[in-house]
């Protein structure tokens, strides 16, 4: 009986010695367009900002699952709407699932829709900021319906050199609307406007390596000191 009660004892400790390692370890989602893909100069996903990410909670042997899915370089907001709304599976994962999952979730949306209506037809930038802001808007009560530790989303810059007010409004709106779901605003317009170090090639939005660690580097940061 003793011998019965030792092994009871024992198994209960490494169990609950288990469960307090797992609990204790973070699931890292992100979600969007090619800065969270991690697309590089050639259009080829390869090393992003959230691999770098996972890197240090791996490092700190705080990474329970990582999961970059639901990346892809043409992503709009509606089609991240639009994937949550019909419940829509890829590679057998629901978008759904990872985000009532996800203790740590970073965001890039927008940066495609903005710099593809400056290219083709520039007219009612406020009107059209205002619509994708509206539509991240539903996207953050969505995600807020579920507690996480944090939630970073990414703010825009202007690597083209003009249209500097409509690139400020949309991070002040961007912006405003993070403070109100209580998310994290990463500002990477002070660090990567115009700026050829960070940059893959002129007149892209796309990161360069020291680009996209340098936007890890922000949001590691605000993990540590939280």
């Amino acid at each position: 009986m003793k011998k019965v009660l030792l092994i009871l004892v024992l198994f209960l400790s490494c169990y609950l010695i288990y469960n307090k390692t797992v609990d204790n370890k973070l699931y890292y989602l992100t979600i969007g367009d090619a800065l969270s893909k991690g697309t590089n100069a050639y259009g080829v996903s390869s090393y992003g900002y959230n691999d770098y990410v996972k890197d240090f909670l791996y490092s700190q042997k705080k990474l329970k699952e990582y999961n970059k899915t639901f990346t892809n370089n043409d992503y709009r907001i509606t089609d991240i709407l639009k994937i949550l709304e019909y419940n829509e599976k890829k590679e057998d994962y629901s978008l759904n699932r990872l985000i009532k999952q996800a203790d740590i979730i970073t965001i890039s949306l927008g940066m495609n829709e903005i710099y593809y209506k400056l290219e083709k037809n520039n007219q009612n930038m406020y009107t059209y900021i205002d619509t994708i802001i509206n539509d991240y808007s539903k996207l953050m009560s969505y995600i807020n319906k579920f507690h996480h530790e944090y939630v970073f989303v990414l703010g825009y810059y202007n690597t083209i050199g003009e249209y500097q007010d409509v690139f400020n409004y949309a991070n002040y709106k961007l912006k405003q609307i993070c403070e109100e779901n209580g998310f994290i605003y990463i500002d990477l317009a002070t660090i990567l406007d115009n700026n050829p170090l960070y940059l893959a090639q002129k007149k892209t939005f796309i990161p360069n390596e020291r680009g996209y660690e340098k936007i890890s580097q922000i949001i590691v940061e605000k993990i540590k000191n939280s």
